[in-house]
């Protein structure tokens, strides 16, 4: 979902890290890197059936399961894999990132069947958290639930990584950091990969059309600078956080295997959570990524993942567009009067409607605006073919503009 979901800023990511902006956009179709339905092992470029990986799999301990959030293929294998993995391992424990831990009574709750669905969603702050298409992951939620599988929230508070950001670890009082540790410390190819995230998004290296490469010196400049170096912060607690409830589950509950569903990001090039929960005493994890149109066949190095899967390349917006609310394409954060427009996607309906970065949106529909979620409940209360009337601070005008929703299809 484009509104809502925290984009890149110079201070952090607020939202999970995604792959997309870890790379420029592939250019290689799936299946001449992977072949669709089959699985390539990075370590000997040997390609697997589905099954076979399956099977290699069965006695590990850990599975990190990756995702880009949007693609509805990554959510329909990690389906299948949970469900072969089942089939070996009947105590399981599944963990998500896409919770926070303060909503772990929740997921019992769901587990145990004291939730409807809607109950669930609404107890779990679905929209205000994580606001990507909850049918997406609901199959998910079902099977284990229907299974009795135990679910476990790994992620930290949005406040927390933001906090982090803007002050760093040590600036970060003890009290506010949730319980997590000291991250390990992240390795030059971690550093390396935030540096080319950073020089996009968020430095004075950036290029005014987020696509341009940066050599490595200018990287080893980014690197250097403090503002850099509280971003790398802010990610390593994120991957800290989610290898801490991990390793707490696997040395406290003791489950034949734990499955974690998470971003690619989070741990391709054994990076990120892998990295940490080597630190914590955790053997090291399975590592599957899922395929993804914006990946490119040279990032398939031999230390890439355990195992890269041939998927086809469906986002979620590009399935049943009839069946989809509109999108307006814009990243917000909120502001002190109203929200900010803090990015505008490319060719969106907002990008044609003349809706501009640093924009304040102070009212939608002729009602106020105080609340980035009373943005996403507008837009998606929208149909298609309708017109929004959206006030917005450009400055020191008030300007209106007129989003004209296209017919489905168009």
């Amino acid at each position: 979902m484009n509104v809502g979901l925290g984009g890149f800023s110079a201070k952090l990511v607020c939202s999970a890290l995604a792959i997309s902006m870890l790379f420029p956009a592939g250019v290689a179709k799936a299946d001449e890197c992977v072949p669709l339905g089959k699985v390539l092992l990075p370590a000997n470029n040997k390609v697997i059936s589905h099954v076979a990986l399956t099977q290699a799999m069965a006695d590990k301990k850990v599975v990190l399961l990756g995702e880009h959030h949007d693609n509805a293929e990554h959510h329909r294998w990690q389906l299948q894999m949970l469900a072969g993995l089942h089939v070996a391992n009947e105590n399981l424990a599944i963990g998500f990132e896409m919770f926070p831990r303060r909503m772990q009574s929740v997921l019992d709750q769901w587990v145990a069947g004291a939730l409807s669905e809607e109950e669930f969603l609404k107890a779990v702050e679905w929209e205000k958290y994580w606001r990507f298409d909850a049918d997406l992951y609901m199959p998910l939620f079902h099977y284990a639930r229907m299974n009795h599988i135990p679910m476990y929230a790994l992620n930290v508070e949005r406040g927390l990584i933001r906090e982090v950001g803007e002050k760093g670890w040590e600036g970060v009082g003890v009290e506010n950091r949730e319980g997590i540790t000291r991250p390990a410390p992240p390795s030059e190819g971690y550093q390396l990969m935030l540096a080319s995230v950073f020089s996009q998004h968020g430095s004075k290296h950036a290029a005014a059309d987020n696509e341009a490469e940066v050599d490595e010196a200018a990287l080893k400049e980014i690197m250097a600078t403090p503002m850099f170096q509280r971003f790398v912060e802010s990610q390593q607690v994120w991957d800290r956080a989610m290898a801490e409830a991990i390793a707490h589950v696997v040395k406290e509950k003791h489950p034949d295997m734990f499955i974690a569903v998470m971003g690619s990001g989070h741990m391709m090039n054994f990076y990120g959570v892998p990295h940490q929960l080597a630190d914590l005493g955790v053997a090291q994890p399975a590592v599957l990524v899922p395929w993804d149109p914006e990946f490119d066949c040279s990032y398939v190095s031999a230390d890439f993942a355990d195992a890269v899967i041939g998927l086809k390349p469906e986002k979620l917006s590009q399935l049943h567009l009839a069946e989809q609310k509109p999108r307006l394409g814009v990243y917000l954060e909120p502001a002190e009067k109203g929200v900010k427009i803090i990015r505008v996607v490319e060719n969106s309906l907002a990008a044609q409607s003349g809706i501009k970065k640093g924009d304040i949106v102070v009212a939608m529909a002729g009602k106020p605006i105080n609340e980035v979620q009373q943005v996403i409940d507008t837009v998606k209360s929208m149909q298609w073919g309708t017109w929004l009337p959206v006030t917005v601070l450009r400055g020191a005008d008030e300007l209106e503009i007129i989003a004209k929703f296209p017919a489905a299809g168009e």
